[in-house]
Protein backbone atom coordinates (compact mmCIF):
# COMPACT_ATOMS: atom_id res chain seq x y z
CA UNK A 1 0.00 0.00 0.00
CA UNK A 2 1.10 3.29 -0.55
CA UNK A 3 2.59 5.59 2.43
CA UNK A 4 2.24 9.53 2.94
CA UNK A 5 6.04 9.57 1.80
CA UNK A 6 5.69 7.44 -0.75
CA UNK A 7 7.57 8.73 -4.37
CA UNK A 8 9.08 7.41 -7.48
CA UNK A 9 12.52 5.88 -6.85
CA UNK A 10 15.63 7.29 -8.23
CA UNK A 11 16.38 4.18 -10.40
CA UNK A 12 19.84 5.58 -11.17
CA UNK A 13 21.13 2.11 -12.84
CA UNK A 14 18.38 2.09 -16.05
CA UNK A 15 18.59 3.86 -19.15
CA UNK A 16 15.95 6.38 -20.31
CA UNK A 17 13.92 3.42 -21.46
CA UNK A 18 13.85 1.02 -19.26
CA UNK A 19 13.13 3.76 -16.99
CA UNK A 20 9.88 4.82 -18.58
CA UNK A 21 8.90 0.85 -19.09
CA UNK A 22 9.12 0.18 -15.11
CA UNK A 23 7.85 3.88 -14.48
CA UNK A 24 4.79 2.24 -16.52
CA UNK A 25 4.27 -0.99 -15.11
CA UNK A 26 4.87 0.92 -11.56
CA UNK A 27 1.99 3.33 -12.18
CA UNK A 28 -0.16 0.21 -13.16
CA UNK A 29 -0.04 -1.13 -10.13
CA UNK A 30 -0.18 2.22 -8.25
CA UNK A 31 -3.48 2.95 -10.07
CA UNK A 32 -4.93 -0.89 -9.65
CA UNK A 33 -3.89 -2.09 -6.29
CA UNK A 34 -2.71 1.36 -4.57
CA UNK A 35 0.81 -0.18 -4.38
CA UNK A 36 3.56 1.97 -3.13
CA UNK A 37 6.10 3.23 -6.53
CA UNK A 38 9.01 1.34 -4.84
CA UNK A 39 7.21 -1.96 -5.08
CA UNK A 40 6.25 -1.34 -8.68
CA UNK A 41 9.49 -0.83 -9.83
CA UNK A 42 11.02 -3.70 -8.27
CA UNK A 43 8.07 -5.84 -10.21
CA UNK A 44 8.77 -4.08 -13.72
CA UNK A 45 12.45 -3.83 -13.58
CA UNK A 46 12.05 -7.68 -12.36
CA UNK A 47 10.19 -8.20 -15.65
CA UNK A 48 12.84 -6.80 -17.89
CA UNK A 49 16.03 -6.98 -16.10
CA UNK A 50 19.86 -8.77 -17.36
CA UNK A 51 20.47 -10.34 -16.22
CA UNK A 52 17.16 -12.12 -15.10
CA UNK A 53 18.53 -13.39 -11.35
CA UNK A 54 19.00 -10.26 -9.24
CA UNK A 55 20.30 -10.13 -5.83
CA UNK A 56 18.63 -7.89 -2.93
CA UNK A 57 21.77 -5.53 -3.28
CA UNK A 58 21.71 -5.03 -7.20
CA UNK A 59 17.79 -4.32 -7.02
CA UNK A 60 18.49 -1.78 -4.45
CA UNK A 61 21.26 -0.08 -6.20
CA UNK A 62 19.92 -0.19 -9.49
CA UNK A 63 16.66 1.11 -8.46
CA UNK A 64 17.06 3.37 -5.47
CA UNK A 65 14.68 1.61 -3.80
CA UNK A 66 14.63 0.44 0.05
CA UNK A 67 16.03 -2.98 1.04
CA UNK A 68 12.46 -3.08 3.32
CA UNK A 69 10.50 -2.34 -1.00
CA UNK A 70 12.93 -5.70 -1.96
CA UNK A 71 11.97 -7.70 0.77
CA UNK A 72 8.26 -6.91 0.58
CA UNK A 73 8.13 -8.02 -2.64
CA UNK A 74 10.11 -10.71 -2.05
CA UNK A 75 7.26 -11.77 0.43
CA UNK A 76 4.44 -11.29 -1.76
CA UNK A 77 5.62 -13.21 -5.31
CA UNK A 78 8.15 -16.06 -4.28
CA UNK A 79 5.39 -17.74 -2.31
CA UNK A 80 2.98 -17.98 -5.42
CA UNK A 81 5.80 -18.91 -7.85
CA UNK A 82 6.07 -15.61 -9.29
CA UNK A 83 9.56 -15.02 -8.09
CA UNK A 84 12.10 -17.87 -7.59
CA UNK A 85 14.88 -17.10 -4.65
CA UNK A 86 18.24 -18.36 -4.27
CA UNK A 87 20.17 -18.10 -1.25
CA UNK A 88 23.81 -17.10 -1.47
CA UNK A 89 26.34 -17.77 1.61
CA UNK A 90 26.90 -14.74 2.47
CA UNK A 91 22.68 -14.35 3.98
CA UNK A 92 21.92 -12.23 0.76
CA UNK A 93 19.64 -13.28 -1.75
CA UNK A 94 18.26 -13.12 -5.89
CA UNK A 95 15.51 -13.26 -7.17
CA UNK A 96 14.74 -14.25 -10.79
CA UNK A 97 11.22 -14.28 -12.78
CA UNK A 98 11.15 -16.93 -15.64
CA UNK A 99 9.56 -16.36 -18.94
CA UNK A 100 6.57 -18.19 -18.79
CA UNK A 101 5.43 -17.16 -14.48
CA UNK A 102 2.95 -14.47 -15.39
CA UNK A 103 0.29 -16.73 -17.96
CA UNK A 104 0.65 -19.91 -15.60
CA UNK A 105 0.04 -17.95 -12.34
CA UNK A 106 -2.80 -15.43 -14.10
CA UNK A 107 -4.28 -18.46 -14.98
CA UNK A 108 -4.07 -20.51 -11.98
CA UNK A 109 -5.37 -17.56 -9.87
CA UNK A 110 -8.01 -16.90 -12.36
CA UNK A 111 -9.09 -20.62 -12.76
CA UNK A 112 -9.65 -20.72 -9.24
CA UNK A 113 -11.91 -17.95 -8.85
CA UNK A 114 -15.05 -19.92 -9.98
CA UNK A 115 -14.45 -22.05 -6.81
CA UNK A 116 -15.92 -19.57 -4.90
CA UNK A 117 -19.40 -19.95 -6.78
CA UNK A 118 -19.98 -22.50 -4.38
CA UNK A 119 -19.13 -20.47 -1.61
CA UNK A 120 -21.77 -17.96 -3.08
CA UNK A 121 -24.03 -20.53 -3.87
CA UNK A 122 -23.91 -21.40 0.00
CA UNK A 123 -25.18 -17.89 0.96
CA UNK A 124 -27.95 -17.93 -1.02
CA UNK A 125 -29.70 -20.98 0.30
CA UNK A 126 -28.24 -19.44 3.65
CA UNK A 127 -30.85 -16.44 2.97
CA UNK A 128 -33.46 -17.90 1.52
CA UNK A 129 -35.57 -16.94 3.60
CA UNK A 130 -34.36 -13.33 3.95
CA UNK A 131 -35.47 -10.18 2.86
CA UNK A 132 -34.73 -9.74 -1.22
CA UNK A 133 -32.40 -6.48 -0.39
CA UNK A 134 -30.14 -8.50 2.04
CA UNK A 135 -29.42 -11.57 -0.96
CA UNK A 136 -29.03 -9.04 -3.58
CA UNK A 137 -25.09 -8.72 -2.87
CA UNK A 138 -24.64 -12.25 -2.65
CA UNK A 139 -26.95 -13.13 -5.41
CA UNK A 140 -24.89 -11.02 -7.47
CA UNK A 141 -21.91 -12.22 -6.53
CA UNK A 142 -23.45 -16.21 -7.03
CA UNK A 143 -24.15 -14.81 -10.59
CA UNK A 144 -20.93 -13.73 -11.59
CA UNK A 145 -18.65 -16.76 -10.11
CA UNK A 146 -21.09 -18.61 -11.92
CA UNK A 147 -20.33 -16.66 -15.28
CA UNK A 148 -16.50 -17.08 -14.86
CA UNK A 149 -16.45 -20.58 -14.33
CA UNK A 150 -18.87 -21.11 -17.39
CA UNK A 151 -16.10 -18.64 -19.36
CA UNK A 152 -13.06 -18.51 -18.13
CA UNK A 153 -12.09 -22.23 -18.82
CA UNK A 154 -12.33 -21.60 -22.25
CA UNK A 155 -10.20 -18.52 -22.56
CA UNK A 156 -7.34 -20.48 -21.37
CA UNK A 157 -7.80 -22.71 -23.54
CA UNK A 158 -7.67 -20.47 -26.84
CA UNK A 159 -4.75 -18.89 -24.91
CA UNK A 160 -1.52 -20.28 -26.50
CA UNK A 161 1.91 -19.01 -25.39
CA UNK A 162 4.43 -17.79 -27.79
CA UNK A 163 6.73 -20.23 -29.19
CA UNK A 164 9.53 -18.30 -27.38
CA UNK A 165 8.15 -18.88 -24.33
CA UNK A 166 8.05 -22.40 -24.45
CA UNK A 167 11.53 -23.39 -25.61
Amino acid sequence: MTTPHDEKPSTPGLTEGERDYVNRVAEHYRDTDKMAWEHGFVIGWMMICDPVEQSAHQLCETLGVSREAVDHIDKLLVPPGVLTRNELPDGEYTLAMSVDVWPKTVQHSMLALPSFHSVMEHGLKVLADAPEERRRRVANMERFFRYLGEELPAVFDRYEPSPSATS
